[in-house]
C-alpha cells in the first residue's frame, strides 16, 4: 500500500576506522545444520566447526580479555549465537546475545536502508533527487549533490565538521546544516568517493523533515517494527541500564553511549545521529538479517541497489567500492563480500555478508584491548579452513592502500628527514587522509618514532581537524620521549573533540 507523507520541501534546511580486509581461506568446512527450537536469548553453538570457534573465543576471553558476542548464520539458520566476558563488570553482568551493545557507523546501513524505503514508500523521492529540491538555500557549489552521492560518500563533504565538538556535543538542525554548507567540499561531487559521516547526517535530516518524524520514529516503525524488533536502535530511550553493554577503555570502565548524553544534557545529536551510534543485541541482528533476506525490509530492486558496487573507493586501487551504506569487494577466496564496520575507539562492529556461500558474520566487542577488527578474521579462518594460518591479533597486518604502501617504502628509503619535500619529488599525492593514517599506524606498530613522527606533521597540516591523527602524533613523541610535544598533540585532540578518551588518558599518563 503507498503511503504519502507530508512535503514541505521550502521548509527542508544537514575514525577510527579503517575498513579492514577480512581474511578469508580457500577451503570451506561444512557446518552441521542442526534445528535448535526455543533459542532466543541463549547461546547457540551447532557442529564441530561452531566448537572451534567457541573453543578460540574462550580462550581470548581468559587469557587476552575479549569481551562481545559473536553470531554467525548459514543459509538463513542461526548456527552460533554466544556472547563472552562482561556486559557490566562492576555488577557482575555477562554479555549474553540480548546485550546491546553499541555498532558504531553500521548506523550507516539503517541511514541507507531507510531512504531505500522512504523510496519505496512514496514515488516523489528518488535516489536522484538534488540538495537543491531539498534546501533551496543551499549554496551553488552543494546544490547538485545527489542523494546517491550522498550514499555512497562520493558528494565531497568532509568526514566531520570543522570544531565539531565531538561525537556529544548538543548541535540542532539548523546549525548543523548551516555548518555543513558553509564549509568547502573536499572535491567536485561525484569525481571520488570518500568516506563521511557528514553526508549521512544529512540524508537523516533529509528523512525527517520529509516525513515530518524523527529519524529514530521512521526506523522504528517502517524498519525494526517489520522485523519484530524492539530494542535496536539509540540508547538514548533505553530505561533498564542494565540491558546495555558497558564499554572498556583497556579495561577501564568507560561507560555507556547513554551516560555520555547524559552528561552532556541529551542526545543524540548530529555529530552522532544518522551516521554512528546505535545499539544492538546479536538476537536483534539475527531477526533483521533473516527479515532482510525474506523481503520483510525492501524490496528485491532495492537490495540490489543496496548490496551492488556503485563507484569505487578512493585509495583502494580500485578493490573497494561503496554500495549503499557498505563496502563492497571480493574476498581472499574470490567471492562477493559485503562489509560494515564501526567504532568510536571503545566498542568495535563489524557485519560481514557473503552472499555466494550464504553466509553474515557479526561481531562485536566492548573492550578494545582485543577489538572485532582483530578477533574476525581469525573466526572466518576457523569457518572456512578450520584452522588459524594468519593471526590477526599477533600480526603486523599488511597494507589496504596502495599509497599508504608507497608512503611507508618512501619513508624507509628517504627516511624520515624532509619527508613532506620527498612526497613532492615523488609526486604522491593524497586527497584522503585515511591513506596517512594506515601508513602511519604501520609506523607505530613498528616502533619507528622518527619515521611516524615526520609522517604525522604532514598529516596534521593537511587534515587539522582529524583527532586520530593528533592522538597518533601525540603517541609518536611518547615514543620518542618528547612529553612536552606529546602533551601539546593531545591537547589539540581534546580542543577538537572534549569527550576524547584516548588523548584524556595519555595526558593522566604523563602527568
Amino acid at each position: 500500500m503507498k503511503i504519502n507523507f507530508p512535503f514541505n520541501y521550502k521548509n527542508l534546511f544537514q575514525s577510527f576506522i579503517i575498513c579492514s580486509i577480512i581474511i578469508l581461506i580457500v577451503a570451506c568446512n561444512g557446518t552441521k545444520q542442526d534445528e535448535s527450537a526455543n533459542t532466543e536469548g541463549q547461546p547457540v553453538v551447532i557442529g564441530d566447526t561452531a566448537i572451534r570457534i567457541d573453543n578460540y573465543l574462550k580462550k581470548l576471553e581468559t587469557e587476552e580479555g575479549f569481551s562481545g558476542g559473536l553470531l554467525i548464520i548459514k543459509n538463513g539458520k542461526k548456527v552460533f549465537s554466544k556472547g563472552y566476558g562482561w556486559a557490566n563488570k562492576e555488577k557482575q553482568i555477562p554479555f549474553t546475545t540480548t546485550s546491546l551493545a553499541c555498532i558504531g557507523s553500521i548506523t550507516k546501513y539503517f541511514t541507507a536502508t531507510a531512504f531505500l524505503k522512504l523510496c519505496e514508500l512514496d514515488n516523489k523521492i528518488s535516489v536522484n533527487d538534488s540538495l537543491r529540491k531539498f534546501f533551496p538555500l543551499v549554496p551553488s557549489d552543494k546544490a547538485d549533490i545527489t542523494i546517491h552521492q550522498l550514499l555512497t560518500h562520493s558528494s565531497g563533504f568532509h568526514e566531520f565538521l570543522e570544531n565539531d565538538g565531538g561525537d556529544y556535543a548538543k548541535i540542532e538542525t539548523k546549525d548543523f546544516l548551516t555548518s555543513a554548507f558553509k564549509e568547502p567540499l573536499a572535491f567536485a561531487p561525484g569525481t571520488k568517493a570518500v568516506y563521511t559521516n557528514v553526508g549521512m547526517s544529512i540524508l537523516a535530516i533529509i528523512l525527517e523533515q520529509v516525513t515530518g518524524m524523527s529519524y529514530e520514529s521512521f526506523l522504528q516503525k517502517y524498519l525494526f517494527d517489520s522485523a519484530g524488533i524492539k530494542t535496536m536502535g539509540y540508547n538514548y530511550p533505553v530505561k533498564n541500564d542494565s540491558a546495555l553493554a558497558h564499554g572498556y577503555d583497556n579495561g577501564k570502565d568507560w561507560g555507556t553511549l547513554q551516560s555520555h548524553y547524559d552528561a552532556a544534557g541529551g542526545g543524540p545529536y548530529w555529530n552522532l545521529k544518522g551516521n554512528g551510534g546505535q545499539y544492538a543485541s546479536l538476537e536483534d541482528w539475527y531477526e533483521w538479517i533473516v527479515s532482510v533476506d525474506e523481503g520483510k525490509i525492501l524490496n528485491q530492486s532495492s537490495l540490489e541497489k543496496m548490496f551492488s558496487p556503485q563507484i569505487v573507493e578512493e585509495g583502494m586501487d580500485g578493490k573497494f567500492s561503496f554500495g549503499y551504506g557498505c563496502n563492497i569487494y571480493q574476498s581472499r577466496r574470490n567471492t562477493k563480500a559485503i562489509d560494515n564496520g564501526g567504532s568510536n575507539g571503545i566498542y568495535f562492529a563489524r557485519l560481514l555478508r557473503l552472499p555466494e556461500d550464504g553466509v553474515v558474520f557479526y561481531l562485536v566487542t566492548n573492550n578494545n584491548i582485543m577489538n572485532a577488527n582483530m578477533v574476525l578474521p581469525n573466526v572466518t579462518q576457523l569457518f572456512f579452513d578450520g584452522e588459524i594460518k594468519q593471526d590477526a591479533t599477533q600480526q603486523l597486518r599488511g597494507f589496504d592502500s596502495p599509497k599508504a604502501e608507497e608512503i611507508y617504502n618512501l619513508l624507509k628509503e628517504k627516511g624520515a628527514a624532509d619527508f613532506e619535500n620527498e612526497l613532492s619529488k615523488a609526486g604522491i599525492t593524497v586527497d584522503d587522509d585515511m591513506i596517512y593514517l594506515e601508513a602511519g599506524q604501520k609506523l607505530l606498530e613498528e616502533k619507528k618514532a622518527d619515521e611516524a613522527i615526520a609522517l604525522y606533521k604532514v598529516y596534521t597540516k593537511q587534515f587539522p581537524n582529524i583527532i586520530v591523527a593528533w592522538n597518533d602524533l601525540g603517541d609518536a613523541y611518547v615514543l620518542k620521549g618528547e612529553k612536552e610535544n606529546a602533551i601539546n598533540c593531545y591537547r589539540q585532540a581534546l580542543k577538537l573533540r572534549p569527550e576524547n578518551p584516548r588523548a584524556k588518558e595519555a595526558l593522566e599518563k604523563l602527568k
